[in-house]
């Protein structure tokens, strides 16, 4: 793999991790999903490339499931069955977000969460489209890159004399140009993904094989690319509309507790909640929990705090 000459890779997950459950519908290359019964709800996906499964298989989507809601998703472009040319910026996630909704006929106001950068995603939703998002829940997510720069990795999880710290800052910056390769991706996401987990027992680390050294880079690293520094909703926080529930994990160096504070200043009508044996998943490591609060918040009526 050339050091110096970008090498993306695109769809590669389902030959890298599939089979993964087939997609509700594929239209102008944009893969949607449509997983359960009952009220729809709208989960957004992560916009990076840090995940194995697509959202709609993935654990926040089967625990929502469960609580007997119709979970509505996508997958962003160039990555698992979405097949169209990614931009890897906030307006595409909008727009597939919109087109998902409109496809599926789903209309007025809809619940819709978030985790991680995929609550960076919901919020974006909340605020440019108020009238489509009834109740808003972000978890261990964040008001844009600038406070993921100020409060988050490498600084929120290792000292800076510590290797990891350095890696995380040169591997970053070697994917997100394209110039690497799926084995350092693997590499990067085994070291956030145990960093990310209060109970490190319950890291899974991703398999290097020999030939990964020889594939590229997942082309959605360009969502770091593009958007770090430079994305932020912090100065438009008080537009979010919609009752805001904010769940953050007490150990969570992926998204930091200072992270859910300032969208708890920010967001008119919201709450925060932490849970205090997890890191940046609750939903894995204090399930029960974390369905009592979201059960709670998403089956009210009226929501004022």
């Amino acid at each position: 793999m050339s050091f110096f000459k970008a090498n993306f890779i695109y769809n590669y997950e389902e030959a890298e991790y599939g089979p993964f459950l087939a997609a509700h519908s594929i239209e102008d290359g944009l893969a949607i999903y449509s997983v359960g019964s009952g009220k729809p709800l709208l989960l957004f996906p992560y916009p990076h490339s840090h995940n194995t499964t697509p959202m709609a298989e993935g654990a926040l989507a089967q625990l929502l499931a469960g609580m007997g809601r119709r979970i509505i998703t996508f997958d962003v472009p160039g990555a698992y069955r979405s097949q169209s040319k990614p931009a890897g910026d906030m307006p595409e996630i909008i727009r597939c977000a919109d087109e998902t909704l409109a496809r599926l006929s789903t209309e007025g106001a809809i619940d819709v969460v978030g985790h991680s950068m995929g609550g960076l995603c919901a919020l974006a939703y909340a605020i440019q489209r108020p009238a489509r998002v009834a109740r808003l829940l972000l978890i261990g997510s964040m008001s844009g890159f600038p406070a993921v720069a100020r409060w988050g990795l490498p600084g929120s999880a290792f000292s800076f004399w510590q290797m990891d710290y350095w890696r995380v800052i040169i591997w970053g910056l070697r994917l997100n140009s394209g110039r690497a390769d799926l084995a350092l991706h693997k590499k990067l996401q085994n070291l956030m993904n145990r960093a990310g987990y209060h109970d490190k027992s319950l890291s899974t680390p991703l398999k290097i094989e020999a030939a990964d050294y020889h594939k590229g880079v997942p082309i959605r690293m360009i969502w770091s690319k593009n958007m770090v520094r430079r994305l932020s909703y912090a100065d438009r926080l008080d537009r979010v509309k919609a009752p805001t529930l904010i769940l953050a994990g007490r150990h969570d160096p992926l998204a930091p507790l200072p992270i859910s504070e300032e969208l708890l200043r920010g967001i008119p009508n919201s709450k925060l909640i932490i849970f205090e044996q997890s890191g940046h998943a609750p939903f894995i490591e204090e399930a029960e929990a974390f369905k009592q609060q979201v059960e709670s918040f998403l089956d009210s009526d009226q929501i004022s705090w």
